[in-house]
């Protein structure tokens, strides 16, 4: 599939597409499940001694914060593709964000769920950029969300709210929110996922979805991409 054709199978889809949208959210919801036995119900420790390892639980706080964690993450995830998000979504898709989001929290609950430190400022530090960085990409979806259902914007590109200072908030707020899940966990190798995430967002999802908005909007869409930035507020 050339770079066109991947580019309208993700965004030029306009049929609901309900059973690819339950598989997501769901299978994300049974991700939570797994998590919940990783960390609380002594599946940490069974997956050690099946690989060799004596793998003893970290500090409980630790750990009911990065389930507090994935759990909100999982709501946001099914408000934004059941009420915010207007277009279908793929099989591939959602094949490719589930299996994505299952590494993640698995990474996560191996890195925070056998750490031994305790919990101190580092991680009191990743929860404030977790809610931080959930909010910008809730708040800026609402926003859009709001804008788009007055009649009188069909057809118009938005670039008000927190789209005004970047252009893809949602991509910044994720970010942001899996640094945060990664200081919670206190392990620096699962530092690696929010780096990957911005790699994928900077060379691949923002170069993708931008010529597909340039192709949509024309003008009113390349104005504003010359006077805001891409992902990073006066930075990129």
């Amino acid at each position: 599939m050339d770079k066109q054709s991947l580019q309208q199978s993700m965004y030029d889809i306009h049929e609901t597409s309900s059973a690819p949208k339950i598989a997501l959210v769901g299978s994300v919801a049974l991700w939570v499940v797994l998590s919940w036995w990783l960390l609380l119900d002594g599946g940490l420790t069974q997956l050690g001694a099946h690989l060799g390892h004596m793998w003893l639980a970290s500090s409980l706080l630790r750990r009911d914060c990065l389930l507090a964690a994935f759990s909100i993450y999982c709501l946001r995830l099914y408000f934004t593709t059941f009420v915010f998000l207007k277009r279908g979504v793929t099989w591939s898709g959602a094949i490719t964000v589930s299996l994505w989001v299952l590494f993640i929290f698995v990474t996560m609950c191996i890195g925070g769920g056998i750490h031994a430190a305790p919990f101190g400022t580092a991680a009191i530090l990743g929860i404030l950029l977790f809610l931080f960085g959930s909010w910008i990409n809730s708040w800026s979806e609402y926003q859009r969300h709001v804008w788009k259902r007055d009649p009188d914007n069909k057809g118009k590109l938005y670039t008000q709210g927190l789209f005004r200072i970047s252009m893809h908030p949602n991509y910044l707020g994720d970010v942001i929110l899996f640094s945060g899940m990664s200081l919670i966990t206190g392990a620096w190798f699962t530092a690696a996922i929010p780096v990957i995430m911005l790699a994928g967002f900077v060379f691949a999802n923002i170069p993708m979805l931008d010529s597909h908005l340039h192709d949509h909007y024309g003008a009113a869409f390349d104005d504003y991409a010359k006077r805001t930035s891409k992902l990073i507020p006066f930075i990129y």
